[in-house]
């Protein structure tokens, strides 16, 4: 399957979520409700990474196995190249996907229910982590910066910082041992 796009994403930390839906509800429209675990593989020859992500939309459960790799920032917004490897159900052939790339090794791994936004062709989401709150949007650089006015952010509160880069930030500030899962309630042995 190797399916490559280009995304355009920038994330604005969310203080108050009550204050924030309805917001977002007057810019745009509802999509739905995810539930994510994302499982993050390393190569340390190479630096890459892999995210095996289990979807679960309430209604139905999905796999995707997706390369993501940073190749700039420029207008405040990050620009991502994303490779689809695997998308469909069958774990064990995710699994085989991601061995097939190298020696990649689970680094870590986190969950978030995301809840899902969008306005023309922006994308806006919700993503509530066990570490904090943080809308995303994607699009164009130009909508983007639209959106994020519309909702109240201005340039210096956007971040490009990805999910892994976000959770060890708050572990800094928070004084926090690392986990390997990160997830919702108490932490279990992995």
């Amino acid at each position: 399957m190797n399916l490559k796009s280009e995304e355009k994403e920038l994330k604005f930390f969310v203080k108050d979520i009550s204050s924030a839906l309805p917001v977002i509800r007057k810019i745009s429209k509802f999509q739905g409700v995810e539930y994510l675990k994302d499982i993050i593989y390393g190569c340390k020859e190479n630096k890459k990474k892999i995210r095996l992500r289990l979807i679960d939309s309430f209604d139905k459960s999905s796999i995707e196995v997706t390369y993501k790799h940073r190749i700039n920032s420029s207008d405040g917004v990050k620009t991502e190249i994303e490779e689809v490897l695997y998308e469909g159900t069958n774990k064990d052939k995710a699994l085989s996907i991601i061995a097939q790339q190298g020696s990649f090794k689970k680094e870590n791994s986190y969950e978030k229910i995301r809840i899902k936004y969008r306005k023309e062709n922006v994308e806006i989401s919700l993503d509530v982590y066990p570490y904090g709150v943080w809308i995303e949007i994607e699009g164009t650089a130009k909508d983007i910066w639209n959106t994020a006015h519309k909702l109240g952010y201005n340039k210096n509160d956007g971040v490009i910082l990805n999910a892994d880069e976000l959770y060890l930030e708050w572990n800094k500030k928070m004084k926090l041992n690392e986990l390997w899962h990160i997830k919702f309630g108490l932490p279990e042995d992995e």
